[in-house]
């Protein structure tokens, strides 16, 4: 009984991006920490336990996790799950294996858990259970961490305590860190309350150490047996890196901006005559002509050049001559019309342009001599004193 309470339905409680057990709902909202994040050796949060009665055969998850390289995804955070469980296991190839003792966990009892599938899009999993009340008194306030460990290992830490060590390959992640409020059950009729519990100080190990992050972005998520519309959970902003996430909450579009600590500047230089625009979360904007831009700290910026030929200023352009994009260079380099560039200081980006003479021109400088290589030369002059951050590429003159 107790192997088939647990694999079918805390199988299903992870996730979106991993598989959903058929037939069994799960919803859960969150925030994914900002681009900067990405890449990292480890990621922590403070989460207050929130002890409530839920119901077996329900499953309420609140935890802090990673996407990571090798598609793998880890997590830890407390689970009120109640019912009869092995508290270590493992599921390989649609085979549970219990590592340690079994208990019957009560209606309210908030335990912390981990998490660990190889295969983010797959079914096996490792798991681990705390003893009882491990999440610690109701109102409390507990730090979960997961690191890198020298051995090669993940390493999952309770306020600064070492609770457990899986000796998998540990990898860098894929995608920002992030925290989720989860609720999953074998029936719908069990979709109710859910929390609500706060999330503060999300942090990320990069290579020169601990930071915290600079910006959240909101995510909503759903089996894919139900309409994500029907979500009944949401997260908001409490203040500075501080979220409130589950039932009562206003539930935000995915990919909104629900924090940021501030802004830098983009500075992107182009000619006045050239149309491009700027993405950033789910806005999108167009400009023209040398524009800044304040964009959310530690977010990818992303810029297209929406006319990669324009006509060529001055009397070239006159001859039938065109500009044609070539580059950007600067804070970021590039030779797509598309470029990214990460917003973690005030960064610049300059377009290189190549003149392009078309047949009239040529025909008008094999007639006219030397008075068109004096239009080439002056022309030059003019766009290297007007754009002195862009490198203007003329062609052969």
């Amino acid at each position: 009984m107790t192997l088939i309470l647990l694999v079918s339905f805390s199988a299903l409680s992870i996730s979106s991006v991993r598989a959903e057990v058929q037939g069994q709902p799960w919803y859960q909202v969150g925030a994914l920490g900002d681009d900067a994040s990405r890449s990292n050796l480890g990621v922590a949060v403070q989460i207050q336990t929130h002890s409530y009665d839920s119901y077996p055969g329900a499953f309420d998850y609140f935890w802090v996790g990673s996407n990571l390289a090798d598609g793998s995804f880890v997590q830890f955070g407390y689970s009120i799950e109640p019912g009869a469980y092995c508290l270590k296991g493992a599921s390989i190839a649609g085979k549970y294996t219990c590592f340690g003792s079994s208990e019957q966990i009560l209606d309210f009892d908030a335990r912390w858990q981990w998490q660990y599938w190889p295969d983010r899009e797959g079914h096996d999993f490792y798991y681990q259970i705390g003893p009882a009340g491990s999440a610690g008194a109701n109102g409390t306030w507990h730090e979960y961490k997961i690191v890198s460990g020298s051995n090669n290992s993940w390493i999952f830490e309770f306020d600064h305590m070492l609770l457990s060590t899986l000796n998998v390959h540990a990898q860098v992640s894929s995608d920002p860190v992030y925290i989720t409020a989860e609720k999953s059950a074998i029936s719908s009729s069990l979709i109710g309350n859910l929390g609500p519990v706060e999330f503060a100080n999300l942090s990320y190990l990069a290579p020169n150490g601990w930071r915290p992050v600079d910006s959240l972005v909101s995510f909503v998520n759903c089996g894919q047996s139900i309409a994500c519309s029907e979500n009944p959970y949401g997260i908001e902003s409490l203040r500075q890196n501080l979220m409130i996430a589950g039932s009562g909450v206003g539930r935000p579009a995915s990919d909104s901006l629900l924090w940021t600590s501030g802004y830098d500047i983009l500075a992107v230089r182009v000619p006045q005559n050239v149309k491009f625009y700027i993405s950033f979360l789910s806005e999108q904007h167009t400009y023209q002509g040398t524009t800044l831009v304040s964009i959310p700290k530690g977010m990818y910026a992303y810029v297209t050049i929406s006319t990669p030929s324009v006509q060529t200023v001055g009397p070239l352009g006159e001859m039938g001559a065109r500009d044609r994009f070539e580059a950007w260079t600067g804070d970021a380099n590039s030779g797509n019309s598309t470029i990214r560039v990460l917003m973690n200081a005030n960064r610049q980006i300059s377009s290189v342009w190549a003149t392009q003479l078309l047949e009239p021109a040529l025909i008008l400088a094999a007639i006219g001599g030397v008075l068109v290589v004096a239009l080439v030369a002056g022309f030059r002059r003019r766009e290297s004193s007007q754009h002195k951050e862009e490198a203007m590429v003329l062609g052969p003159s």
